[in-house]
């Protein structure tokens, strides 16, 4: 059966599964060979692109696994090549070890299709988590910059307005004479243009 750890590990890696990795890419490659579902297999490539000791990991196989991870090499070097990824380890483990294999056209086509969707997936998951972080430091900033003007009392009220919450008649009463006019005056262009030149003017000590 096929464990949620290595669903875990794949998914970080790109691919197409709903499931961070403390297992070499020779560990999981090994289990994934040995599992029965020729679909795992294709994420074998994205694999390939670290480093593994290869006579040992092919030590640990059948006969028939052995071509299929020398076949998959093989497959994995054209894709690298293709896409304008480093091949050099994969072309020097095919030298030495003199690989060969019959590679149909459909055959890499389909492990091509799968590896430049994994990349993609995996562009978009650290595109996400950047922009997620972006929008973390963001509320950090303006967090700040609220507790400078704002009780933690007011910072309530703004949150539940923000959130479209309704507020209770002393709430409401308290918006409009403490909160509201430091907003509006927040809003003046003046006020900002005005702050701005006294932020940028430089400060120098006294001198004794």
């Amino acid at each position: 059966m096929t464990t949620a750890e290595l669903f875990r590990e794949l998914e970080q890696r790109g691919f197409d599964l709903d499931f961070p990795s403390a297992r070499s890419a020779e560990e999981i490659i090994l289990e994934l060979l040995k599992e029965k579902n020729e679909r795992l297999k294709l994420a074998i490539p994205l694999l390939l692109r670290e480093p593994f000791e290869y006579g040992r990991l092919r030590g640990k196989l059948s006969p028939d696994l052995k071509k299929q991870l020398d076949k998959i090499i093989l497959i994995s070097e054209q894709i690298f090549r293709k896409e304008g990824l480093e091949q050099g380890h994969l072309l020097e483990m095919i030298k030495e070890n003199k690989l060969k294999a019959a590679i149909p056209k459909a055959e890499l086509q389909y492990y091509l299709d799968a590896f430049r969707e994994s990349l993609e997936r995996q562009r978009q998951r650290e595109a996400s988590e950047k922009e997620e972080q972006i929008g973390q430091r963001a509320r950090l900033t303006l967090n700040q910059a609220l507790s400078e003007l704002f009780s933690p009392a007011k910072r309530r009220i703004m949150e539940k307005i923000f959130r479209h919450e309704k507020l209770t008649n002393t709430e409401l009463k308290y918006y409009y004479r403490s909160i509201k006019p430091i907003g509006e005056a927040i809003s003046n262009k003046s006020l900002q243009e005005y702050a701005q030149i006294i932020n940028s003017i430089k400060k120098y000590s006294e001198k004794p």
